[in-house]
């Protein structure tokens, strides 16, 4: 995935689904796919930059629920499932873009 198209991405979901603190979203090598941390005044999002295209984009979403979602599931239960419906759908309607 491309550095401008992570921007993009990264840019629509802060404005279509903003949170109430600062988030910051780094791709790196790692072993997960993603994780999600909080701090108490910041969410820390990192993606594993060797996924390709579709893994990143997945990634990303996914955990943008978990921050969405945080106060109330922190685990993949009903509430934070509705939240990533809702931020796939948009993406999937407002966003999505054939991988180069």
């Amino acid at each position: 995935m491309t550095t401008v198209a992570f921007r993009r991405l990264l840019a629509y979901l802060r404005k279509a689904f903003p949170v109430g603190c600062g988030v910051n979203v780094r791709r790196c090598v790692r072993k997960e796919s993603a994780s999600t941390t909080f701090d108490g005044r910041q969410y820390r999002i990192r993606i594993n930059r060797l996924q390709d295209h579709r893994g990143q984009v997945d990634s990303l979403l996914h955990e943008w629920a978990h921050v969405r979602a945080i106060e109330q599931a922190y685990q993949h239960d009903g509430t934070w499932g509705q939240i990533f419906a809702k931020i796939y759908e948009s993406w999937a309607q407002d966003f999505y873009e054939e991988p180069e």
